[in-house]
């Protein structure tokens, strides 16, 4: 007797979403599963990146072996995110030191991409396969990428950032919600050697390994320890009046001294500044968000990660949101032995995941106005800050995962 076919499930984009999954459906004997990267090879862009205590408990259901992972990748465990804060009339007035049950760790963001990819074939890893085509046939897709190649696949996952061209396939190219908006923030970031940012910052500061975030009038600044705690990522965030359509802008010494102006008398700005512009080009990065989508999944399309609920970075759970989406998907998946099941399954993943993740990316958006001082019933008050932030994470860091598998689990049988 014939075994059935594997079923061809395609993944756009080869960043931390799409690795993830990829890595975990790659387990899954009856799929075969290849995913397909815009630019010339698989890389991520940015420097740290946190892993709360739900990301860590998300990344060990799709990685059997996520502790060795963690460890490959160099990384540092924080004993709490400690907010302080950077200026006015309270500088230097801690206000709250979030996650300190459940530590979060730090880890470099291209270290754990190679982790993530390295048990996955590379026969099943394409470069160079920007995807400028999606036609829904009968029971299939057939994709078209810009090099002229196609391919026929079951199923396609877009997990190709937030400006990725799956997201406009699912909602329509002229829907409203397609487009990234401008989040309000723009950022610039430097990964300087630990001895030179304790010669800022001080060398007890950096040994207690947390990450400190400074709230000030208009800004943010944050500082924590990576790649085995010898390199210090730096971060300075102001409030963007201005935005611009350009992603990447050069900034000098008059751009942050300006932008931190009501700092300069506090205990941090002009340490982090200098830190700041001690790169090459210095450059400001501005914040992007989408506004929230009606939906995740097309028939047999669907989005994950930032092309499906990218959001603001001040609640640290941009990577994690993705990760849990990767659980479900999964999850899913695994229980998926034919093509006429996956559009059900995608239908049961948006129902599950949709209210979560979105929900995550409004918390997060209130958040930042609070870092930055800009909420105008709180200020930079220590006292209404530390109220009002203190269980802003709680519905994050202590998610029952387990429930929400199960519910993903319990919609799709009862649909069957």
């Amino acid at each position: 007797m014939e075994s059935p076919r594997k079923l061809k499930i395609a993944i756009s984009g080869g960043g931390l979403a799409g690795a993830a999954l990829a890595n975990s459906l790659s387990r899954l004997p009856h799929l075969h599963v290849d995913i397909y990267e815009s630019a010339s090879e698989f890389s991520e862009r940015g420097q740290g990146i946190g892993m709360a205590i739900n990301a860590q408990r998300a990344l060990s259901r799709l990685v059997p072996q996520s502790e060795e992972l963690f460890t490959r990748a160099g990384y540092v465990t924080m004993k709490s995110s400690r907010v302080t804060i950077g200026s006015g009339l309270h500088a230097g007035t801690k206000v709250i030191d979030v996650a300190e049950e459940h530590p979060g760790r730090m880890l470099q963001r291209a270290a754990l991409l190679h982790e993530l990819l390295e048990p996955v074939s590379r026969s099943t890893m394409h470069t160079n396969k920007k995807l400028v085509s999606i036609d829904e046939q009968t029971n299939d897709l057939l994709l078209t990428f810009e090099d002229g190649t196609t391919i026929t696949t079951d199923a396609l996952i877009g997990a190709d950032g937030i400006s990725g061209f799956v997201r406009s396939h699912v909602l329509g190219s002229d829907h409203g919600a397609v487009k990234p908006v401008h989040a309000g923030w723009a950022g610039v970031m430097n990964l300087v050697p630990i001895a030179k940012a304790q010669s800022k910052l001080g060398a007890e500061v950096l040994q207690q390994n947390r990450q400190y975030g400074w709230m000030g009038e208009n800004g943010i600044m944050i500082h924590d320890s990576i790649m085995d705690g010898k390199m210090v990522q730096c971060i300075g965030t102001s409030v963007d009046r201005n935005p611009s359509e350009e992603r990447r802008k050069h900034i000098d010494r008059d751009y942050l001294e300006t932008s931190y102006s009501a700092w300069e008398d506090g205990p941090i700005a002009r340490q982090m500044i200098d830190l700041l512009l001690d790169q090459d080009s210095p450059a400001v990065y501005e914040q992007w968000e989408h506004v929230n989508a009606p939906t995740y999944t097309k028939g047999l399309v669907c989005v994950m990660g930032d092309a499906a609920h990218a959001m603001t970075p001040w609640q640290g759970s941009g990577a994690a949101t993705a990760l849990e989406d990767a659980v479900i998907l999964s999850t899913l998946l695994a229980q998926v032995d034919s093509p006429d099941q996956l559009r059900r399954a995608f239908q049961v993943y948006d129902a599950v995941r949709r209210p979560r993740s979105q929900q995550i990316a409004e918390s997060s958006r209130k958040t930042g106005r609070i870092l930055s001082g800009i909420d105008e019933n709180i200020g930079l008050d220590p006292i209404k800050m530390h109220d009002a932030l203190k269980d802003r994470w709680a519905f994050i860091h202590d998610f029952d995962l387990d429930g929400h598998i199960n519910d993903a689990l319990t919609m799709l049988h009862a649909s069957g």
